[in-house]
């Protein structure tokens, strides 16, 4: 049943901030109702879009605390608890069974070129420590340098408590194994530009950056796809794609709270030592403001 509640198209959630980069609380709440208003199904704190590792802890228990007190059980809540050190993420794992989120997500440890085992053993610390909170893999090699695919997931997958993968991945053949040996798991696509791919490869669900402002077109795409309508849910991925192009193009994190700013959230800009837009950026993104902000 938790499964089946976790198949949903989840709002990356950006972490807006003040001028001296605290936690704009106020900001989050808005944030929060605003996206609810407009069609998301779900929330993803902390995670890349909402800057998690520039998040202190505290901070980011704090997003998840104000982001679970807005919501109010009225959809699910993914906390994104993945770091370098493994208590830094039991701790992390503690405080969202605590605080009701609906699960856990975690990259895994990066920087010092860990061994498969030793990954593996830092999610299965997590699942023997905290073991009533479920745990999804979440696989971006791109910045962790760690590819997760059939043979080295599945000794995660085997086990009751990891319930899926977050797969922000160009890899569809591996996404396709592991849903062909592991059905029965949750598969999340990460890559707003290969929506209707990751779908067609087993993807059951979508957690994106871009869904912060485009949420009803992603649910119109996997509605689409789900009635055998492949023609038109192309078009449909054509459309994200020329939105993910723009937003790429200057800065897809600054680009989204740039976005909100303009609908008045003021989510403030990136942490440091992300740059701030420029006025060439704000223009270019204005023009894709003007184009509307969901198909009809």
């Amino acid at each position: 049943m938790v499964k089946d509640k976790l198949k949903v198209i989840y709002s990356a959630l950006v972490t807006p901030f003040n001028e001296d980069e605290s936690l704009n609380e106020e900001a989050i709440r808005k944030l929060v109702e605003f996206e609810l208003d407009n069609g998301v199904e779900g929330f993803y704190c902390c995670g890349s879009s909402g800057e998690g590792l520039l998040l202190s802890l505290e901070e980011r228990k704090r997003v998840l605390e104000v982001v679970l007190d807005e919501v109010r059980g009225r959809v699910p809540v993914i906390s994104h608890i993945g770091t370098v050190a493994t208590k830094d993420v039991v701790e992390l794992a503690k405080h969202a069974l605590n605080a009701g989120a609906d699960a856990v997500s975690m990259i895994p440890p990066y920087y010092y070129n860990f061994s498969m085992d030793e990954i593996v053993d830092y999610y299965l610390d997590v699942v023997n420590e905290v073991p009533d909170i479920p745990v999804i893999v979440y696989n971006i090699p791109q910045f962790t340098g760690v590819s997760f695919n059939r043979d080295n997931a599945g000794r995660l997958l085997e086990n009751d408590h990891v319930i899926g993968i977050k797969h922000t991945s160009t890899d569809l053949f591996g996404l396709e194994r592991m849903k062909n040996d592991f059905p029965d798991k949750v598969y999340l696509n990460g890559f707003d530009e290969i929506f209707l791919s990751g779908l067609v490869a087993g993807a059951n669900a979508a957690i994106g950056t871009t869904v912060n402002l485009y949420p009803k077109t992603f649910r119109r795409l996997m509605d689409l796809y789900e009635e055998n309508r492949i023609e038109e849910a192309q078009k449909v991925q054509s459309l994200i794609n020329h939105r993910v192009k723009e937003m790429v193009s200057v800065g897809i994190f600054s680009a989204v709270k740039y976005m909100f700013m303009k609908q008045g959230i003021d989510c403030g800009t990136c942490r440091r030592p992300f740059a701030k837009l420029n006025d060439q950026q704000k223009a270019r993104l204005d023009r894709l403001i003007a184009e509307g902000f969901e198909i009809e």
